[in-house]
């Protein structure tokens, strides 16, 4: 009697590869994850843009060197070009279309002569003023309390409105007074630079 032998089935085997076929799926129940992803990116960028950066950076710049009394940091925050052309002649309160487009004419006239020029009276008040605060004061300190508005005036230029506080201990109480104030400072900002800065400073 002859043995019966076990034989397998033989399977084709296909080198082929499974194509994925992108019809199959029902991108219509996806939609509402990839609105909110969008809008989460959204939501970052302009996070980003107005905690991170942009004209209230300029400010924190400008007020960090201000209690380091670095200079150099200062200046880094101002645009000179800008401090002229807006000078005196510009009210943020009341500020038109036809202010933003002479603005910009003026900033267009400024010469590198007048920004030198400018850019040194600047550099000799901080160092005198830094000079006083070391003579009267044993610690002095600007504090960013708030910032309570950023509005803008035209394409690049923007009213910073910051709440701003002022501390400094005496090293002789008989002959300074200590400070302690404090008061809403609106900076104006142009190109993420300073170019206006409250009456703080200079």
């Amino acid at each position: 009697m002859e043995e019966e032998k076990n034989v397998e089935p033989q399977v084709e085997v296909s080198n082929e590869s499974k194509k994925f076929d992108f019809k199959s799926i029902d991108y219509k129940k996806y939609l509402p994850w990839a609105g909110i992803a969008l809008g989460v990116i959204v939501v970052i960028i302009i996070l980003v843009a107005l905690l991170g950066g942009g004209p209230k950076k300029a400010v924190k710049g400008f007020i960090s060197g201000m209690n380091k009394q670095n200079a150099s940091k200062i200046l880094k925050n101002i645009d000179f070009a800008g401090m002229s052309a807006w000078g005196y002649s510009y009210d943020e309160d009341d500020f038109s279309k036809d202010d933003y487009d002479n603005f910009i004419e003026d900033y267009k006239e400024i010469d590198k002569d007048e920004i030198k020029e400018e850019k040194e009276y600047i550099e000799e008040n901080m160092e005198d003023s830094f000079d006083d605060m070391k003579d009267e004061y044993k610690s002095y300190k600007i504090k960013i309390e708030k910032f309570k508005d950023v509005e803008k005036l035209g394409k690049d230029l923007y009213a910073v409105d910051a709440k701003i506080s002022v501390e400094a201990k005496p090293k002789d109480k008989d002959e300074t007074d200590e400070i302690d104030e404090s008061d809403t400072v609106t900076f104006i900002v142009y190109k993420n630079k300073l170019i206006s800065f409250g009456g703080i400073g200079f």
